[in-house]
């Protein structure tokens, strides 16, 4: 085979040329491809319109040979030929004629029966129409009186109501003025500014419905006070089988002297804790009250304070009722009765009591030795709780 012999350009300005010219020569031919691209897609479309209006002219075609061939049908459907005569064909058309006149009479005796039913139901259509409204009418009728009544009848209570809150307002404001001068009137009497002297500052006025309101508070006050007494009542008496720890040495030297070392040291050391956990309560109670006692005197502390910083000045104080003490009791404020006397020194007595229980209780035993000194004392039972904890320790001794 013969080899292709390279193209050898000894100048550059050739192989410039060179290149230049193969791309234009690309271009256009790049141009020439894209343009008969385009071309063939033309001739594609251009040889489907062909077809089509081949097609469209075939139809046409087709359509006017059948016309032509019916209306040459037409023409010659009714020409006479030489196998039928002009009398049959008369023949022919006048039994064509019997038949469409029997036809016709059937059809009219049909509309004349179609407009019979038609009149039928209407006549029937009307009495039912006529029939309906007067029966319902009754009822309408009916049903509009009894709305005609409530209506008028809402429209009286309606005045009525109207003419209640009409009255009430003027009571209300009748009302609302008379007390305003009642609290005037009583204000100015109970504040002494009707004096003849005239001398002092005016004291402060003393309002009515404040009173009331203190009164309220008060009431209150003291139901709250009944039912935070009578509740230690009922602590002391669900309480009232703890024991203390004397009855409790006791209780374990008269009833487990059968027992071991070993379970007797168990169970003395549960209820000494036990009785230990409740004397940190009763300590824990009384520093409570201890601090109760405390704020109650620095309650009083800046009570008396507040008088201190008032001596001189219209001072309202904190309840509206203590002015009326003040001026009502007077001198006879420390007078008092032999009953609250008495009831004052019950009271202290009582705290006294239960102060010096509350020491014999915190005052542990000096000697264990003298468990069982007194045999004689009496039994006492312990709470189930503490039995069952006992006899469960005792039990796990075994």
């Amino acid at each position: 085979m013969q080899k292709i012999s390279k193209v050898q350009f000894h100048d550059n300005h050739l192989i410039d040329d060179y290149i230049l010219e193969n791309s234009v020569l690309s271009s256009k031919l790049q141009s020439k491809v894209d343009a008969l691209a385009i071309m063939s897609k033309q001739l594609d479309k251009c040889s489907m319109e062909r077809d089509r209006y081949k097609s469209l002219v075939e139809q046409m075609n087709n359509k006017n040979s059948i016309n032509e061939e019916n209306n040459m049908n037409c023409v010659y459907k009714y020409a006479p030929t030489n196998m039928i005569s002009g009398g049959e064909i008369l023949a022919k058309a006048k039994e064509h004629n019997n038949t469409l006149k029997l036809e016709v009479e059937k059809l009219k005796s049909k509309l004349e029966e179609a407009n019979g039913d038609i009149s039928a139901l209407r006549i029937q259509l009307k009495k039912t129409v006529s029939d309906l409204p007067l029966k319902n009418n009754s009822s309408y009728m009916n049903n509009n009186i009894d709305y005609e009544q409530l209506y008028r009848q809402i429209q009286m209570d309606y005045r009525a109501t109207l003419d209640e809150k009409e009255e009430l307002v003027l009571d209300r404001d009748y009302y609302k003025n008379k007390v305003q001068k009642l609290n005037h009137q009583i204000g100015f009497l109970l504040a002494n500014k009707m004096n003849n002297s005239g001398d002092g500052d005016a004291k402060p006025m003393v309002d009515f419905n404040t009173l009331v309101t203190e009164n309220k508070y008060l009431n209150e006050r003291m139901l709250l006070e009944n039912r935070a007494k009578n509740v230690p009542t009922k602590d002391k008496k669900s309480f009232g089988g703890v024991m203390t720890r004397k009855q409790v040495r006791e209780y374990l030297s008269l009833n487990f002297k059968g027992l071991k070392k070993n379970s007797i040291s168990e169970l003395k050391s549960i209820c000494l804790g036990l009785i230990d956990a409740l004397h940190d309560k009763s300590v824990a109670l009384q520093h409570q009250r201890k601090t109760n006692m405390i704020l109650a005197n620095r309650i009083t502390d800046l009570e008396k304070t507040m008088e201190s910083w008032c001596t001189g000045q219209s001072c309202v104080p904190i309840f509206p009722s203590q002015m009326l003490l003040d001026e009502i009791l007077g001198d006879t404020s420390s007078v008092k009765s032999e009953d609250t006397k008495e009831r004052n020194e019950n009271e202290e007595k009582e705290i006294n009591n239960d102060n010096y229980l509350d020491s014999d209780e915190e005052k542990p035993s000096s000697n264990d030795t003298n468990v069982g000194e007194d045999k004689n004392t009496t039994k006492v039972v312990l709470p189930e709780e503490l039995q069952q904890l006992c006899f469960e320790s005792a039990a796990r001794s075994f």
